[in-house]
């Protein structure tokens, strides 16, 4: 080949380490998006630091937690206290309730003995010498140098008449050493509506024995009304004539 032959061209050729590609620039788009981004957290930080609830700091939660302490506490004492005095009332409704039935009952039972005392009073056998009031029953012991009596003094209905006020005495007839003799209690005072039951006990002098029992009614001046007589005999009484 001549000097002065067909030149050629030099051709540049790059380094085989050299990239081979221009290097890229980061879109605007993806920097706009990212500056937004931190505007918005910032815009957040700032309203929420200048607008948004108070942080509290660790004395003022500390404070805050013992107060609502305190306050449940107060809570579930009035809370107990309501409880008992709910609890009370209700006792009290519960015995008020109990109360009226009680008395309700007791009503009924009272009517129904004023019923029953009103058909024995009926039943009793009449004095045999009549009268407004006169002894119904009685009953006469004697053991260990005493009697006993008991009787039944009743009149017929008082209406609205006042009551009756007497006295009540008992007249023992017997002998005493093979001779008669006789004992009178103390007169007993009484009042009388419609019925008056009465007893007593009367002391023997020594070596009486009775045999008959008269049981007398006086008004309060001393003015028989009525007289029954009885014998003395062990457990129950025996009318005499």
């Amino acid at each position: 080949m001549g000097i002065f032959g067909g030149s050629r061209e030099n051709v540049f050729r790059s380094s085989p380490y050299s990239s081979g590609r221009r290097g890229r620039r980061i879109p605007r788009w993806l920097i706009l998006l990212l500056v937004g981004i931190v505007l918005g957290v910032g815009g957040v930080l700032f309203l929420q630091h200048n607008y948004g609830p108070k942080q509290l700091t660790v004395e003022e939660s500390s404070k805050l937690l013992n107060d609502l302490q305190v306050v449940t506490l107060e809570r579930q004492s009035l809370q107990t206290q309501l409880d008992q005095v709910q609890g009370e009332r209700d006792r009290n409704q519960s015995a008020q309730q109990k109360a009226a039935a009680d008395l309700v009952q007791a009503n009924e039972r009272i009517a129904t003995l004023t019923q029953t005392l009103q058909i024995l009073q009926d039943a009793v056998p009449a004095d045999p010498r009549g009268g407004n009031i006169g002894v119904r029953w009685g009953e006469i012991t004697a053991r260990a140098g005493v009697v006993n009596y008991r009787a039944l003094v009743m009149r017929e209905q008082s209406g609205k008449s006042p009551a009756f006020q007497g006295q009540f005495v008992v007249e023992l007839a017997g002998t005493r050493n093979g001779r008669a003799d006789t004992v009178v209690s103390e007169p007993v005072a009484f009042t009388l509506e419609r019925f008056a039951p009465l007893q007593g006990t009367i002391a023997l002098p020594d070596g009486f024995v009775p045999r008959k029992a008269t049981l007398r009614v006086n008004d309060a001046q001393g003015r028989a009304q009525a007289m029954r007589i009885y014998f003395v005999r062990g457990a129950s009484g025996q009318a005499g004539g």
